[in-house]
């Protein structure tokens, strides 16, 4: 048995309707039509886009609640994300391709303006990093560089 203190149990339901994916939360859903698409013309967010947002907007939420805790300013925050994928033409199922594909690199850049300078910016931003659950799970493939804006 685990105990509330030290787990956290989140529970999640997926139907399938139509070709999409729906997937339930205790109040909401979101629909997912495809794992991921080449296809620059798409409107729709993939399970990949899904992924690449609840990364990025989970660091950039975890920098203002601690700028916020410690008083500090924090303004103009924008984010890039570039993600690698090694090996797509399997996903493609193109013959010749059989290794497996998988996600080799997510870069993200933030930037943004801040007071902070030398250590205290270097702690500050490494307290953001350990305070992100997404991040910490899959940081072997998440290199985050934070640029500072004037």
């Amino acid at each position: 048995m685990t105990d509330d203190i030290n787990f956290f149990n989140k529970n999640y339901r997926a139907v399938v309707r139509d070709d999409l994916v729906k997937i339930y939360n205790e109040k909401s859903s979101i629909a997912v039509d495809s794992p991921i698409s080449f296809d620059s013309e798409k409107e729709e967010f993939t399970s990949i886009d899904y992924l690449i947002s609840a990364i990025t907007s989970e660091i950039i939420l975890t920098m203002k609640r601690q700028a916020k805790k410690h008083q500090q300013v924090l303004q103009d925050i924008e984010a890039k994300v570039n993600l690698t994928i090694k090996n797509p033409m399997y996903l493609l199922n193109v013959i010749g391709f059989d290794e497996k594909a998988l996600i080799d690199e997510i870069n993200i850049d933030i930037y943004f303006f801040s007071f902070l300078e030398g250590d205290d910016l270097c702690e500050f931003l490494q307290e953001v990093l350990d305070k992100t659950l997404i991040y910490n799970t899959f940081k072997d493939k998440i290199k985050v560089n934070f640029k500072i804006v004037l």
